[in-house]
């Protein structure tokens, strides 16, 4: 017989909570929207990871919203990375087109953190270069987001004592807010918001040589992003008042957004980040050992007591869903890397196109490639229902 029962289901993510930052707006993405990340490392080394991208994405559900990264290692406001064997006045030229070229809606730029090493006297030419890049950038008539640089890490010898860059990161970071009140723009605050990850607890690092973020800061930063967007986090809960004590029964969940993904599993001290994971609380069961299923499929057991006070969920529907979108979200990532970066770059547009000049008209064939795994993008992003039955049973816990 089908019992269906009263429950009240509570997902929590995240270790510390996060102020936002003052300065930041109401941020939303509309179905539609052509997102573009512009910047330097940080930014092109999201697109191996998607949690920035994944998260703004969950949040929509069913929303067609293209990204695009166009960050570039090394890179500058000056686009000195993006010159290639031309000059730094080509590098510019480079990136200016290439953001005009996909007419975005959103832009979320960051840079300042290779400038910064040019200390308090390089500000003003970074300041005049960033003015120069954001004017050229204007007719999109783009959402500005301005993201400050992260923290410089301590990670001890024999990396350098980040103390002094930390001093010059403070400046430039406080220089990008004042100009992104100036312009109107959101202003996202990763320096303080983030800090240095060996001091919080647990101290957990989030860059592997005190700048360059981990998988692990890229997941932690996401959730940092959204609240320096304005952005409360995600609630994934249901409430409902369970007038007497039931052995189990079943029922039907279809959440209003997935929920945020875990943190990677190989990130330092994992054990740690237990307190990420979805966590589920039945109240008011009949004392037992009571199993959870999820679409048939076993996912836990514990005790009434246990479900009452609740249970963290290691598996189930709605976390293999999370994994396979950001996967496709990577996916997608990797081949519109390969449509605007082509390694052979030099030899299909540049001094020695004479050679293979005549394979340029392949690297167009990656749109299509690039479309279809955007459709199953926005199709993962939406929530889909899932029979939950908890009953009785004989079954330890593990």
């Amino acid at each position: 017989m089908r019992r269906t029962f009263s429950f009240l289901l509570l997902i929590c993510f995240g270790l510390v909570a996060l102020a936002p930052a003052s300065a930041a707006d109401r941020f939303e993405l509309l179905d539609g929207d052509r997102v573009i990340l512009l910047g330097n490392t940080l930014i092109e080394r999201e697109q191996r990871y998607g949690y920035w991208e994944m998260l703004l994405t969950i949040r929509y559900p069913g929303r067609r919203i293209q990204f695009r990264n166009l960050g570039w290692s090394g890179d500058t406001v000056f686009g000195d990375a993006r010159a290639g064997f031309g000059s730094t006045a080509d590098g510019f030229r480079h990136l200016t087109e290439h953001v005009l070229a996909i007419q975005p809606s959103v832009i979320l730029l960051s840079y300042g953190l290779n400038e910064s090493f040019a200390g308090k006297a390089g500000l003003p030419r970074f300041l005049e270069a960033l003015r120069v890049l954001l004017d050229a950038i204007a007719p999109t008539k783009a959402r500005t987001v301005l993201i400050a640089p992260p923290y410089h890490e301590d990670l001890g010898a024999p990396l350098p004592d980040p103390a002094e860059h930390n001093k010059n990161l403070r400046l430039y970071r406080d220089a990008l807010r004042k100009l992104a009140q100036q312009r109107g723009y959101s202003f996202v605050d990763f320096y303080d918001l983030l800090g240095d990850g060996t001091k919080s607890k647990p101290p957990i690092a989030l860059t592997d040589n005190g700048i360059h973020f981990t998988a692990y800061g890229y997941w932690r930063s996401a959730g940092v992003l959204e609240r320096g967007l304005g952005l409360t986090a995600l609630p994934w809960r249901f409430d409902i008042e369970l007038n007497s004590k039931k052995r189990g029964g079943e029922f039907k969940i279809t959440a209003k957004t997935l929920p945020p993904p875990p943190p990677p599993t190989d990130s330092p001290a994992a054990a740690l980040l237990s307190e990420a994971r979805p966590l589920l609380r039945i109240p008011a069961l009949a004392p037992g050992m009571y199993q959870l299923k999820i679409d048939g499929q076993p996912i836990a057991v514990a005790t009434a007591a246990e479900w009452a006070a609740g249970v963290k969920l290691e598996r189930g529907p709605e976390l293999d869903q999370v994994a396979k979108l950001r996967q496709t979200i990577i996916d997608k990532n990797r081949l519109y890397f390969y449509r605007w970066r082509p390694q052979n770059e030099t030899y299909l547009f540049g001094f020695r196109k004479q050679e293979q000049g005549q394979n340029a008209r392949e690297i167009p064939q990656f749109d299509p490639l690039v479309a279809k795994l955007e459709e199953e993008v926005a199709r993962l992003s939406i929530p889909i229902t899932h029979e939950y039955e908890l009953v009785l049973t004989d079954q330890k816990a593990r």
